[in-house]
């Protein structure tokens, strides 16, 4: 299967190993998290610059920012080989309850930027799209295996439930639009062809006698319509 890339995911690491960005590998993908920044009117750009300048002040990070113009990945998660980001405290044990494993390890986490002069709807549409990509690059679900922070840490956190007040949204409808996106991005693979090149070229062999036997154009021309319909369903290139 294939996935329809409609945004440009822009690899803008930070510098590591740093507090923010360890170099761990995460291993293996398990789950998504959910958040916003909770910071209205910070873009992505800003919110990674800040992460940049403050990578060896504190631990929390996030594998990517997004706004109503960029998806910025900071910590390499997809477009790198994945590593760990700590966006979900350790002491909380919902995620181990839900996913089996610890969101810093086993989760990929996406920020969506809010607020000021952000077109809120716009980034919401890039939001649900890399949450619905990155369901398809790990093999996960996107109706169970995506997590709001709020989910994992309800006494601390209520992300990403605020950007998703301004739009009229609950977060069930939020996991149905990434389900809805997923189904809609995800292009199956062709069928395999259905008849063998050999068995094909042997059936081509005999409309070609029958097209040197006739002295018709118009009949001529159906034996070669059907020589090359042989050929398409073979997998063989029209002559």
């Amino acid at each position: 299967m294939a996935f329809t890339m409609k945004y440009e995911i822009v690899p803008r690491y930070l510098t590591g190993p740093s507090q923010r960005r360890p170099v761990l590998a995460l291993d293996p993908c398990r789950f998504m998290v959910a958040h916003d920044t909770g910071n209205p009117g910070a873009t992505a750009a800003s919110n990674v610059a800040y992460y940049e300048r403050t990578r060896n002040d504190m631990s929390a990070s996030a594998h990517l920012f997004v706004d109503d113009r960029e998806i910025i990945e900071c910590i390499p998660f997809l477009t790198g080989a994945p590593e760990k980001a700590y966006h979900v405290v350790y002491n909380v044990t919902t995620d181990n309850d839900r996913y089996g494993a610890d969101a810093n390890d086993a989760a990929g986490a996406v920020e969506l930027c809010y607020g000021g002069s952000i077109n809120l709807a716009e980034a919401y549409k890039r939001y649900v799209w890399v949450l619905a990509y990155a369901c398809y690059r790990y093999g996960l679900n996107p109706e169970t295996d995506i997590a709001g922070h709020y989910m994992l840490d309800p006494a601390r956190r209520t992300d990403p439930k605020e950007p998703l007040r301004l739009l009229g949204k609950s977060v069930e409808d939020f996991l149905q639009d990434v389900a809805d996106e997923y189904a809609s991005s995800v292009t199956p693979d062709p069928p395999d062809a259905p008849l063998s090149v050999e068995d094909a070229n042997k059936l081509i062999h005999f409309l070609s006698a029958s097209y040197l036997a006739i002295d018709d154009a118009e009949g001529q021309a159906e034996f070669h319509r059907l020589a090359n319909e042989l050929r398409k369903a073979s997998g063989q290139p029209e002559e």
